[in-house]
């Protein structure tokens, strides 16, 4: 294993540290529960992670979906070998669903870390350092039930992520880009349109997005009882909506348009990870969720407050990279969005593969990743 100094960072009632060797700052840096966003609470080594050595546990404070102030949680590991001339570049990863309830993330899904971590080593390999959050709510130390496809909210875990880490870790670059998955993707691209906006301090170089997530917002609001509009896989992915949508606005009354059904799935989802939901929906289509249609103003408005990606004002260059046989988010999403980048004059690049979702990064998406960061933002 590599040798390093390894530090504790704890800051609630009080700040303890430890030292080993030589990558963790001193604990003037470090901050405290009163302290702004972007901040780190904790730092530990977390031992062996999905098989990969080095990774630290790192615990911030980020901005939630109401603007109040808490604490959220990811991993962070650096690449091997010498640290090049103004630190090592950092990549923030956003990963993909995982659930809504507080052991859905980085820290306690094995699926998730599983999934996660050949990103990280890939990353870490090509010479790029890793900050990568679990959002708030996913975590052991954060507030829940998760704002899931929140856009805001995302975008300030994704950012306030590299502040954290930059400020606890020696070594580590202002430049970075935000990457993602799913609905990593999507939180890619929130990320890109606040970068500049709350973290100027940073040099934001570009975003990846693999299948990002998108237009769900207008699809939703066409819900109504009986009408099969969305397939039986998207029940769970929709009730996650519902239930983050519940929990983390105040413009409308989600469960005055749910079924008692609908109720019971939501709140059960809201506290769930992803591998539950096809039990607690036992086969139900999206439909059986709800009591009325989902297609009034108030509910539209609020929904799309809530979860639009930002076509305008990105931060950097965009890669979007798409599975032509994506079902999960289907690439006429993604056509759509495209359509919006170039209605607002958003430059994009778009690579398509024949691929499913699941896939997607297997088959080539995240060589395309790593050739689109080689280009924007190059180590050393």
């Amino acid at each position: 294993m590599r040798s390093r100094r390894y530090g504790v960072v704890v800051g609630l009632l009080s700040i303890v540290v430890a030292l080993v060797a030589g990558l963790v700052d001193s604990p003037a840096r470090a901050g405290t529960a009163t302290d702004s966003p972007g901040r780190a609470i904790a730092i530990s080594q977390v031992g062996d992670w999905g098989g990969l050595d080095g990774v630290y546990r790192l615990t911030y404070l980020t901005t939630d979906s109401r603007g109040a102030v808490v604490p959220a949680g990811g991993i962070v590991r650096l690449p091997d070998g010498p640290r090049p001339d103004g630190g090592w570049p950092v990549i923030s990863w956003a990963h993909g669903t995982s659930g809504l309830g507080d052991e859905c993330g980085l820290a306690d899904s094995t699926d998730l870390i599983r999934s996660t971590a050949p990103v990280v080593e890939a990353l870490t390999g090509a010479g790029y350092a890793v900050v990568a959050t679990d959002y708030i709510g996913l975590g052991p130390d954060s507030l829940g039930p998760h704002a899931y496809l929140h856009s805001r909210s995302e975008a300030t875990a994704v950012i306030d992520m590299v502040r954290a880490a930059r400020g606890v870790i020696i070594g580590l670059s202002r430049s970075w880009a935000a990457a993602g998955s799913s609905q990593g993707g999507h939180a890619a691209l929130a990320a890109g349109h606040h970068a500049q906006t709350y973290a100027p301090e940073l040099d934001f170089r570009g975003i990846a997005a693999l299948a990002p997530a998108s237009n769900f917002e207008d699809l939703i609001p066409l819900m109504r009882p009986g009408i099969p509009l969305l397939p039986r896989a998207m029940s769970g992915p929709f009730a996650a909506i519902l239930a983050g949508l519940s929990a983390n606005q105040r413009d409308v009354d989600v469960t005055s348009y749910l079924s008692s059904f609908g109720k019971q799935v939501v709140a059960e989802v809201g506290e769930s990870c992803g591998p539950e939901w096809e039990s607690i929906l036992d086969g139900a289509r999206p439909d059986k969720l709800v009591s009325k249609s989902l297609g009034d103003d108030a509910f539209r408005s609020a929904l799309r407050s809530y979860m639009e990606v930002p076509a305008a004002d990105q931060g950097g260059p965009i890669l979007i990279v798409h599975g032509l046989r994506d079902v999960t988010v289907p690439i006429p999403m993604t056509y759509r969005l495209l359509s919006e980048f170039r209605k607002a004059g958003t430059d994009y690049e778009f690579e398509t593969i024949n691929s499913d979702h699941t896939d997607l990064r297997a088959d080539g998406g995240m060589d395309d990743v790593l050739g689109f960061l080689e280009r924007v933002m190059p180590v050393g």
